[in-house]
């Protein structure tokens, strides 16, 4: 009897190291979402992908800006951003590329990888708009 004991604690823990490897596989295989994205996930972007996500920011935190986001008019959307582009009352004022180059150099610092996406973004306007 003794002798079976450590064949079954064998098992069981093929059992569950089997298991947490599927687990684990799926987790990777599932997309990241927005908020979880990272320095990490910012130096595997392409630059068009770099260009695109922070336009993409750029373009919701306009959108979403005056009370824009809350419109179902799409002309009353346009003509909100547009009114907020040309007072220079956007959040986020700066041209994409200006918030790409900062990215790349906000995130060579090894301490900031961990920071996500958004709030590096953030902290980089706040400190553009204070210059």
């Amino acid at each position: 009897m003794t002798r079976q004991a450590p064949g079954w604690a064998v098992a069981i823990a093929l059992l569950a190291g089997g298991l947490g490897l599927t687990l684990s596989l799926r987790a990777s295989q599932e997309p990241r979402r927005w908020v979880a994205l990272d320095g990490h996930d910012w130096a595997q972007f392409s630059p068009k992908e770099k260009q695109a996500y922070v336009s993409g920011f750029l373009a919701g935190s306009a959108g979403a800006g005056g009370g824009a986001g809350a419109a179902r008019d799409t002309a009353l959307i346009r003509q909100t951003v547009d009114s907020l582009f040309r007072s220079g009352a956007l959040q986020f004022p700066f041209g994409h590329m200006v918030y790409v180059t900062q990215l790349d150099e906000f995130y060579w610092w090894v301490n900031h990888v961990p920071v996500p996406l958004y709030l590096a973004l953030w902290d980089i306007n706040q400190r553009l708009r204070q210059q």
